[in-house]
């Protein structure tokens, strides 16, 4: 098993644009108001939950960091 134990993901098993069509892809479906899920496999990279993490990272705004003058209020 070329990805097993499943807690990363194996270098070169996943095709580098997947990401970024997935992001698409979806992108498109909300546009014309269709319900979006998504299933994601191991198989696809290695290791499902880190390929949803950088599906939400592409997809969703940048977190802006916090200013250092509202740090300090917390």
């Amino acid at each position: 098993m070329k990805a097993y134990p499943f807690d990363s993901l194996a270098k070169g098993m996943m095709a580098p644009e997947m990401i970024l069509e997935t992001v698409e892809i979806v992108k498109n479906a909300i546009e014309k108001g269709m319900l979006v899920n998504l299933i994601i496999n191991n198989r696809a990279g290695g290791n499902a939950p880190l390929i949803a993490q950088a599906i939400a990272e592409k997809f969703l705004p940048k977190k802006r960091s916090t200013p250092d003058k509202q740090r300090t209020l917390w």
